[in-house]
């Protein structure tokens, strides 16, 4: 079980909020781009024949002598998919576990607030990505739930891949929120793709040992996703140059998010990951 009862009713009680309005071909409760038939007031235009003539501003053409049209918001549901990055460097302390109890975090709230969620994995160089099924009412957790819980990490790792299949022509337009630890080349690029969709969240998962590495003496590091090895030498130096890299590479994931339109939250892997990631989302107003 990814969520307990405790975790599943604190989430109940939140909902996501979009920055902009939505696109969708479902009616929800989200402002959307174009206009329709809410109680909420957007604008005039000018009568033509054949519109409905009960929305004739009669007060209007008596004092201005033309007659004109209120038009209403419209209100769709909020498309969200959920990328998890699988790959083999995910595979490291709790990161996977980390990210599977963050989609899982996402998606319920998702599906508490009526919206329409999708989970989805990021393909490997084989360009084979798993894809869960849409759902919308919490009935559908187990599902959702136990198809995170036989997800197992493993093998490369292509992030502009993954958000070409979901930006592919006819897809659904919609907020992404993107659960991996950036290691792999094209994560630049693979933002601006996801944020163009409707923006999201960029939850950007980083173990302990990553960020503050407790290393000495020669080493040699193996990339677990392609078999690479690097020798080198750990020393005080080595380590203050690893920590102000890795500062450079949190902080450029976090303006490039924020450029395309997305949130960006660093996520500890850790024992505390949930509750301080769910802090980070309310504080962010992704969450209200």
């Amino acid at each position: 079980m990814l969520l307990d009862a405790t975790q599943r009713a604190r989430l109940e009680r939140l909902a996501l909020r979009t920055r902009s309005r939505v696109r969708s071909t479902w009616a929800g409760r989200h402002r959307s781009v174009r206009l329709g038939e809410s109680l909420d007031f957007a604008d005039y235009r000018e009568y033509h024949p054949g519109d409905d003539f009960r929305r004739i501003d009669y007060n209007l053409w008596a004092r201005l002598g033309v007659v004109l049209i209120r038009l209403f918001e419209a209100e769709d549901e909020l498309p969200l998919r959920v990328l998890v990055d699988t790959s083999g460097s995910m595979d490291f302390g709790r990161k996977f576990d980390t990210a599977r109890e963050l989609a899982a975090m996402v998606a319920y709230i998702a599906l508490a607030s009526g919206e329409r969620v999708r989970l989805l994995t990021v393909p490997g160089p084989d360009r084979v990505s798993h894809h869960g099924p849409w759902a919308r009412h919490l009935g559908r957790w187990p599902e959702l739930e136990g198809w995170l819980e036989r997800l197992e990490p493993g093998g490369g790792t292509d992030l502009i891949a993954a958000a070409r299949l979901i930006a592919a022509p006819g897809a659904h337009r919609g907020p992404v929120v993107l659960i991996s630890d950036l290691l792999a080349p094209g994560w630049d690029q693979a933002v601006d793709v996801l944020g163009a969709l409707g923006g999201g969240v960029v939850l950007h998962v980083l173990s302990p040992a990553e960020l503050d590495p407790d290393l000495t003496g020669d080493l040699t590091l193996r990339d677990v996703e392609t078999g690479e090895e690097l020798p080198v030498s750990f020393s005080g130096d080595a380590a203050a140059r690893y920590r102000a890299r890795l500062d450079a590479f949190v902080a450029d994931a976090a303006r490039r998010a924020r450029r395309s339109g997305m949130d960006h939250v660093l996520v500890v892997a850790d024992d505390a990951a949930f509750d301080a990631t769910l802090r980070s989302l309310v504080a962010s107003q992704v969450l209200r």
